[in-house]
């Protein structure tokens, strides 16, 4: 149990930064996207509801379409869209279905195909 909690706290803490270093669990990284990525239109509104007002419509403050953010993997986006970064951003577990927060991060990775 103490395991657990130490485990739940750490990941508490992780997120990224705007130069897209990763600091999301390793799980994380193994999270596979259910999604096609065809269906990144589909994750366009929610995006701009919940994440176009601090990250821009366009994904550039802080920087959504950096080298860096391509280099990371679609479960640690997902992680970070799931569970948000401490206080710098909320998560959207609550607010959108896992699909739903899928689709955010395959189009995330098309406003960086737009860069």
């Amino acid at each position: 149990m103490r395991l657990v909690l130490l485990l739940l706290l750490a990941a508490s803490l992780y997120g990224h930064d705007a130069k897209g270093k990763s600091h999301a669990p390793a799980a994380a990284k193994a999270l596979k996207n259910p999604v096609a990525a065809k269906d990144a239109p589909l994750g366009k509104a929610a995006f701009e509801a919940r994440c176009a007002g601090c990250h821009s419509p366009k994904g550039k403050a802080p920087d959504l379409t950096s080298h860096h953010m391509t280099m990371l993997k679609d479960g640690e986006i997902y992680w970070v869209v799931t569970n948000g970064i401490g206080k710098k951003m909320p998560g959207f577990k609550a607010e959108l279905s896992d699909v739903e927060r899928w689709r955010v991060v395959n189009y995330v990775r098309t406003l960086a195909a737009h860069h």
